[in-house]
């Protein structure tokens, strides 16, 4: 599982539209953009959001318009494509001079990869990163896999972080531009092994 608390600023792509959910409430729905860039590459992230009700504001957003929309983001992947489904709280026209952004807080529950824990000592003190993966379910034998790329300054040793450990992190969502392509990164805040609840028979 991964899903983060965000803010994030773009162009929208696909002007709003009102559609009825499978409870037969009301929700909108647009399409938007946000390009992440750094010194020696890019990429565009394209995120389908939600917002439940009827709002008329949000009902007027169109395309080519810069919004700033708040909420709770998931991630999932299919085959080489991630998508970004934003479930909005809050939308808003974007201000002049707010560029492109995503930023905010991740939560993550998955699996410690096979090369385990890199330990660092800098300025400030030791640090460690590692990556973890969450897995999702897409067919009968099929699962994909999101990886996310960890960093952790906290006091604790750690003994118990050993390759394969199933993990619950929750900490700063950055979203990094590498090869032109989206890496997902979190400076941890919490961390603590995850254990995982057996399905009730």
């Amino acid at each position: 599982m991964i899903k983060s608390k965000v803010t994030v600023i773009g162009n929208v792509t696909r002007s709003a539209d009102i559609k009825n959910g499978r409870d037969g409430q009301p929700f909108i729905t647009f399409g938007m953009r946000v390009r992440m860039e750094d010194d020696e590459a890019s990429a565009e992230i394209d995120i389908s959001v939600a917002y439940d009700g009827e709002d008329e504001d949000v009902l007027f957003t169109n395309k080519g318009d810069r919004v700033k929309v708040q909420g709770v983001m998931t991630f999932k992947k299919m085959g080489d494509t991630t998508y970004y489904n934003l479930s909005a709280e809050k939308v808003k026209k974007a201000g002049d001079g707010e560029d492109d952004s995503i930023s905010g807080t991740l939560q993550f529950r998955g699996t410690l990869g096979s090369k385990g824990v890199i330990q660092h000592q800098g300025k400030k003190g030791a640090f460690r990163h590692f990556d973890a993966y969450s897995a999702e379910k897409v067919g009968d034998d099929q699962f994909s896999y999101i990886w996310v790329h960890f960093v952790d300054f906290g006091d604790d040793q750690r003994v118990w972080l050993k390759p394969k450990t199933r993990i619950k992190a929750e900490g700063e969502l950055e979203l990094q531009v590498f090869k032109d392509r989206v890496s997902v990164n979190c400076r941890v805040d919490d961390l603590s092994k995850w254990v995982k609840e057996e399905s009730k028979q």
